[in-house]
């Protein structure tokens, strides 16, 4: 499945919400309460959460019902808000649209600080991309074009390091902002994996 892994600092991340808030494309699915949620177009910040990018035009967002047997149908208004029918799993913090939706893009965020009290956190954007193309539910096309300008917007200011750092006997495998890069240039660690969260519920 396609996968964005980052070293970013805040400040890197503060590009990356620009890009995203910037972006007619793509909207954010935040929680405006227990189960409901509302798409907007901006956000003032990104902090330690995983956010749910939902790409516009790949078409609604399915609205999943409380029987596994029933077939889902769509989210009538995401602007003007929705509550969940069926939520997914034990992570309450995010909305659920089924095992993968083509047209949701996750960001995960994580700043850092496990590993050493200057860590660099990894970070990503996961998508499903093509995964279910055989059972008849391929990503749509300008979806796939979207993903492929994301990952050109990413190489052109970012550089591919190790996991781990500059340092691991590693092959180059994570994008690291121009902020993260000095800092791994300078010997900071850059986190293996992504962490348990805190607190990931991203609200209004």
């Amino acid at each position: 499945m396609p996968w964005l892994p980052i070293y970013a600092t805040s400040q890197d991340l503060s590009v990356v919400l620009e890009w995203l808030n910037l972006d007619s494309e793509v909207a954010f699915i935040v929680a405006n309460g227990p189960g409901v949620w509302i798409a907007k177009e901006t956000l003032s910040e990104l902090s330690e959460a995983r956010y749910c990018v939902w790409h516009i035009p790949s078409g609604p967002l399915p609205l999943l019902p409380p029987d596994y047997h029933d077939p889902p149908t769509v989210v009538p208004d995401p602007w003007h808000g929705w509550k969940e029918l069926r939520a997914g799993g034990k992570n309450r913090s995010v909305p659920f649209f089924g095992p993968g939706h083509p047209g949701v893009i996750w960001l995960m965020v994580r700043l850092g600080g496990r590993l050493s009290s200057d860590s660099v956190g990894l970070s990503g954007f996961e998508w499903i991309g093509n995964y279910y193309r055989s059972i008849g539910s391929p990503a749509p096309e300008i979806t796939q074009r979207w993903w492929g300008s994301l990952r050109k917007r990413v190489k052109k200011i970012a550089v591919r390091v190790p996991r781990g750092g500059i340092a691991a006997e590693r092959g180059p495998e994570i994008w690291a902002f121009p902020q993260a890069y000095m800092r791994l240039q300078s010997g900071a660690i850059g986190e293996d994996f992504y962490w348990p969260l805190r607190n990931s519920l991203t609200k209004v």
